[in-house]
């Protein structure tokens, strides 16, 4: 189910959730994993991370100041297709999503990790 498709993204609910709130932003143009972007894709980056937002605002998440986004780094990426994880609340996530999702691993990079090795 599209919770908020536009002309050029597509948001929907994980059907794993690692949060209470878990949403992937998926863009309708291909491109394979973050680690293909270009600084060019900075404006796709940025839009990605605005419809995260909207979406937490719309779905009436109390503290957004407690959210995760970013994206898995290939080979840990379950789809070959780019796609931005928002979670909220980050601070209840079960210990299996903090192995994830979490800001101690390794496969998990943050969208403003993302937007500085894209320059």
């Amino acid at each position: 189910m599209d919770l908020f498709p536009d002309d050029e993204l597509l948001c929907f609910r994980d059907i794993t959730p690692g949060a209470t709130h878990h949403y992937l932003v998926v863009p309708r143009t291909h491109i394979d994993n973050c680690t293909c972007l270009q600084g060019a894709d900075i404006p796709l980056v940025e839009r990605m991370v605005e419809m995260g937002w909207s979406v937490l605002k719309k779905t009436k998440v109390s503290d957004l100041d407690d959210v995760r986004m970013g994206f898995h780094v290939p080979p840990f990426s379950s789809v070959p297709h780019l796609h931005l994880h928002v979670l909220a609340p980050a601070s209840d996530m079960t210990l299996k999503s903090q192995l994830r999702y979490g800001p101690q691993t390794h496969w998990f990079i943050t969208v403003s990790d993302i937007l500085s090795k894209t320059y």
